[in-house]
């Protein structure tokens, strides 16, 4: 299984979610609020969930509490 470096990407959120329009709203969102696919965010698509990662906990938290409806419990 793919890993990212803790170091580089030391924030991380799971996503658990089957809708492709509600992920679909979940990257516009983030593009829109953080800027361009791995300057301040990544992600990695898993078989059942995807995993954001943020650089800034303060931005984990934000799209945390936008998101947290479809967070891993």
């Amino acid at each position: 299984m793919r890993q990212l470096k803790k170091d580089l990407w030391p924030c991380q959120v799971t996503i658990i979610t089957k809708d492709e329009d509600t992920e679909t709203s979940i990257f516009s969102w983030v593009s829109e609020k953080f800027g361009q696919f791995k300057g301040k965010w990544n992600v990695l698509h898993r078989y059942d969930h995807v995993d954001f990662y943020f650089r800034n906990s303060k931005d984990a938290l934000m799209f945390s509490l936008r998101w947290g409806e479809y967070t891993k419990k």
